[in-house]
């Protein structure tokens, strides 16, 4: 397999990876997140969001049932299921990962017909045979680096031994008019640039980070225990781990524009999404940082003394902030009319934050009587909490890059 295959692979895992991390989270969930996402900005921008995951999904039915039509209507298949089967396989993927799945799917089709014909003529029919016929189809479809469809030469050879040779022509026919007709369709109508993709998980990355700070800086409020702050520090160590799998999506999703009919133009996002990520990155190990802080201060044998363990509302509003640019800064990565009062807002929260972030230091002076590691967590929590917004920080940040170019370029309007 070539490095370009390599590449292809890596990013098709890097995006179930992030699946599967949200999954397994306490919050995760597509359930979860769609709720959050729309309590946050409404269902007409979920929408947004969504809508390539909605076009893939027509376009998916739209080739499985041409790709039916077509098999039945012209060459006269009976009942081509397989067409259809194939179309779908071929069609949820990249261009460039469609054409490649085509070759796999077709050739450990072929594969393991031929095969079970030669093992059928030479040995017949029995459970030696099969046995056989599973054996070699395994070997032979990990030998041919045929990726998932390593499968199909065993599946194939044991429904031709089955069925008869007849039927391996039939399923060869039907899966190469599948596949096809699925990489034709993905290849003319919307084809898929996974820069969108990567964007909308950010998106969904930032309302978590945004949702855990919020419920951090309410915590804090009250009174809190070391066991509420371990808790946040897990989830914020899961937050951690999903925004390292957007980070590899987003440097993999180059990978995804081989072959597409725009690839020039979608090389644009590519890079400002990867920027993005590196953002959200740097903010959740930052925020990571922040929560282990809390709980260290709360520790059953902390240093800090139990009547300065009090975080001051100073401090939670600078949260609070910090939340509310989190908030913004993911809207941003999907653009909607919305977007230029986001970027207002999210300029705004920045400016406003930074006499905050002054309250804070002035609020979080342990005194001068204090142990030296009282001025070490108070120091590294404002840190954190100030490093925070400065990545997101849309007009002077180091990440500005990470915002859609039309918004950069609002930024600078005379009339702004």
């Amino acid at each position: 397999m070539s490095s370009e295959d390599r590449g292809e692979g890596r990013y098709v895992g890097a995006l179930l990876d992030r699946f599967r991390l949200l999954g397994t989270a306490d919050e995760g969930g597509a359930l979860a997140q769609a709720r959050r996402s729309i309590h946050l900005h409404g269902f007409r921008h979920w929408f947004v969001r969504e809508r390539d995951a909605f076009a893939q999904t027509a376009k998916a039915a739209f080739a499985s049932g041409a790709a039916w039509a077509i098999a039945s209507g012209v060459f006269h298949v009976d009942k081509p299921v397989l067409a259809s089967v194939a179309a779908l396989i071929t069609v949820q993927v990249t261009v460039y990962q469609s054409i490649w799945r085509a070759v796999q799917y077709s050739a450990g089709i072929v594969a393991g017909m031929v095969g079970a014909m030669a093992i059928g003529a030479w040995l017949g029919i029995n459970i030696l045979t099969l046995s056989l016929i599973v054996v070699l189809g395994l070997v032979l479809g990990r030998t041919l680096r045929l990726g998932t469809q390593v499968n199909q030469v065993a599946i194939t050879g044991l429904l031709v031994l089955s069925f008869g040779h007849s039927y391996g022509f039939i399923r060869v026919l039907d899966s190469i008019i599948g596949a096809a007709v699925g990489v034709t369709v993905n290849a003319v109508i919307a084809p898929p640039a996974f820069s969108r993709t990567a964007a909308k998980e950010l998106a969904d990355l930032a309302d978590d980070l945004a949702t855990h700070t919020a419920r951090v800086a309410k915590g804090v409020r009250g009174e809190w225990t070391h066991e509420q702050a371990r808790s946040w520090l897990k989830r914020s160590r899961e937050l951690s781990a999903n925004a390292r799998a957007a980070r590899k999506i987003a440097q993999q999703a180059e990978e995804a524009v081989k072959f597409h009919p725009r690839r020039n133009v979608h090389m644009t996002e590519v890079h400002r999404v990867d920027e993005a990520a590196i953002a959200l990155d740097h903010v959740a190990t930052q925020l990571n940082s922040l929560m282990r802080g809390l709980s260290d201060m709360n520790a059953e044998f902390s240093p800090v003394p139990e009547k300065l363990r009090e975080v001051p509302e100073e401090m939670a509003l600078l949260l609070d902030d910090t939340s509310k640019a989190l908030s913004a800064f993911g809207r941003l990565q999907v653009p909607d009319k919305a977007s230029p009062r986001v970027y207002e807002e999210l300029s705004g929260l920045i400016k406003r934050a930074k006499p905050h972030a002054r309250d804070a230091a002035q609020a979080m002076q342990p005194g001068d009587d204090a142990p030296t590691l009282v001025w070490s967590v108070y120091g590294a929590l404002l840190d954190d909490a100030r490093r925070m917004l400065r990545e997101l920080d849309p007009d002077d940040g180091p990440h500005r890059e990470g915002i859609p170019a039309m918004l950069r370029a609002y930024s600078v309007h005379p009339a702004r």
